[in-house]
């Protein structure tokens, strides 16, 4: 892990002598943690882990957590009670000055008990440069992202042979993650969506009890965790009949997705990217109706930093990984979103979601 230390010290604006990342108790906890550490097990709740100028990770771990921790190659050192994580803490950091910290990340209690560990030190907030970092992948949290696409498109796929007529939003969420699960994924990355009619108009929608039927739009909206990263994937699918407005909104969306990935590669801006889809859309007849950004960072947080959107500043970079779900929402009527993940790549990028993307019927 020595090389993601000194990436996100080469990020810095400004000099530290250490970054700290410590775990509250779930769910409040850093990413960054396991981020910088390679654990694949373990919650580490109030363990922290401190970062070297030099590339050094040293976890200060719990009993609890000890087995979990050896298994990375940061260097452990475990304690048996609070005392003795702040002696612990205390003598890590002998002579730090400035102290950096993931704002973001960090709990107010956890600041408290920095500062009584080592009172005078500065505590300076590094988010910037940690999520600057994580944002490019290196090839172990590709290949697991990978391997979540895979599972989750193979799932996108069959969603046919297993929802039909009659089936509760709840029931079908339930049968995506299970088969997720199934397939070798360790959980969900987020609540899967299921959102039927008048649902799928909602891009946030939590599944209930409206149950499917004939000319419904049914919008799936999911992803798994495989090695703590995640895949996120959009399909959308007709019930029984077609009908032409359907027809035409799924056509729009699908060429704005086309569009905003074919002019994605190192060095473009991301509002060029998300220019590219929603100036298609508002060239149609759906104009306005397309609410929300053309796509995020993904990783270890199925939003992990950075976005598609006329008011982000970002310029890709070969190895980021992002979603492409472009979409459009008629309220009480319904919508149409479909979403990719891409890796950035040399010459452009590499689409990992594979699942069908052509109108499918339910």
């Amino acid at each position: 892990m020595k090389d993601r230390a000194l990436r996100i010290f080469s990020k810095l604006l400004e000099p530290v002598d250490a970054i700290l990342l410590v775990n509250e108790e779930d769910p409040m906890s850093d990413a960054s943690f396991f981020y910088a550490t390679g654990a694949v097990s373990g919650l580490f709740e109030h363990c922290p882990v401190i970062l070297f100028p030099d590339g050094k990770v040293r976890i200060i771990t719990s009993a609890l957590e000890e087995t979990s921790a050896r298994t990375t190659p940061a260097e452990v050192v475990p304690y048996a009670n609070p005392h003795e994580r702040r002696e612990l803490l205390r003598s890590s950091l002998k002579g730090a000055r400035r102290l950096g910290i993931n704002g973001p990340g960090i709990t107010y209690h956890w600041c408290k008990e920095v500062q009584a560990a080592l009172p005078g030190v500065e505590l300076v907030d590094v988010a910037d440069a940690v999520s600057a970092a994580r944002r490019v992948k290196d090839s172990r949290e590709i290949e697991a992202i990978r391997d979540a696409c895979r599972i989750a498109s193979n799932v996108a796929d069959a969603i046919p042979d297993f929802v039909s007529a009659g089936m509760k939003e709840s029931e079908a969420g339930a049968e995506i993650s299970y088969r997720m699960q199934k397939a070798g994924a360790s959980s969900v990355s987020f609540e899967t969506i299921a959102a039927f009619g008048p649902g799928s108009a909602e891009p946030h929608y939590s599944p209930q009890d409206r149950k499917l039927s004939d000319g419904m739009p049914a919008l799936f909206d999911f992803g798994c965790k495989v090695r703590r990263y995640c895949s996120d994937i959009t399909r959308t699918f007709i019930a029984g009949s077609v009908d032409e407005r359907f027809r035409r909104m799924y056509e729009v969306v699908a060429e704005a997705q086309r569009r905003a990935i074919a002019v994605i590669r190192p060095g473009i801006k991301g509002t060029v990217v998300d220019a590219a889809a929603r100036s298609y859309i508002d060239s149609t007849e759906f104009q306005g109706r397309f609410i929300h950004s053309t796509g995020h960072g993904l990783g270890l947080n199925v939003h992990d930093g950075g976005r598609f959107a006329p008011n982000v500043d970002l310029t890709l970079e070969e190895n980021m990984v992002m979603t492409v779900e472009p979409g459009v929402y008629l309220p009480g009527i319904g919508g149409v979103r479909i979403e990719d993940d891409v890796v950035i790549t040399r010459n452009g990028c590499e689409v990992l979601t594979t699942a069908r993307k052509d109108l499918r019927v339910i």
